[in-house]
């Protein structure tokens, strides 16, 4: 059962499932969404081909650090600041993929945007604490959707961004769909962790048993 309403635009209530979906789809759409940019990104920042790919390992590496502290984090501040500063963090990333002026700097601010996993992480997890077992499995079914469909569209919209306007297109459109999700978020996500949480040492101990489960 709801713990509380929800309300749409309502951040008093638990965020809407299209709120949701918004946040684990912008997580999705970073991870690859710009591949069909990569040699062009080699031409502009001179460099090899390789170079350039080591914005998706990074991305990757960074992106699957980032999923062992997320619930951490959240259990102890609340999942609405967690997924508002993680979006915070990812649009400056953004902005600064846009404005790198080399290689370096550009996947400094790629591993940055890693942050935006925290979309994948919370959405399912704000769905957990506010409703049961039963409810919680459809609506992350709309959430899982969002994340299985919106990878294979991304390449596919990032390669006529890349022709209509080069390698920024995709970040670009990133950027665009972040800002987006951001007040989105800002406007309807409602704090959903109720009561408080253990110590960091605590949670940190659970882990190994939380992923073997």
């Amino acid at each position: 059962m709801p713990r509380a309403q929800t309300r749409f635009l309502d951040r008093t209530t638990p965020p809407h499932v299209a709120t949701l979906v918004a946040q684990s789809s912008i997580a999705a759409l970073a991870m690859n969404v710009f591949l069909p940019s990569l040699p062009s990104m080699a031409t502009y920042f001179q460099t090899d081909y390789a170079v350039v790919q080591l914005s998706v390992s990074l991305y990757l590496a960074v992106n699957a650090v980032l999923q062992v502290f997320i619930g951490a984090l959240s259990d102890r501040y609340g999942r609405r600041p967690v997924m508002l500063a993680s979006l915070w963090v990812f649009v400056i990333a953004t902005l600064g993929t846009l404005l790198a002026p080399n290689v370096v700097v550009f996947l400094l601010f790629r591993m940055l945007q890693a942050a935006v996993v925290t979309g994948i992480v919370l959405s399912r997890t704000a769905i957990r604490d506010v409703l049961g077992e039963g409810d919680a499995a459809s609506r992350i079914g709309y959430v899982t959707m969002g994340m299985a469909v919106v990878p294979m569209l991304a390449p596919a919209l990032g390669g006529l961004l890349d022709e209509a306007f080069g390698w920024r297109g995709s970040f670009g459109l990133m950027l665009v769909a972040g800002v987006a999700v951001l007040a989105l978020s800002w406007r309807d996500m409602g704090e959903t962790r109720l009561g408080g949480a253990g110590s960091f040492r605590a949670q940190f101990a659970e882990m190994p048993e939380l992923m073997r489960s």
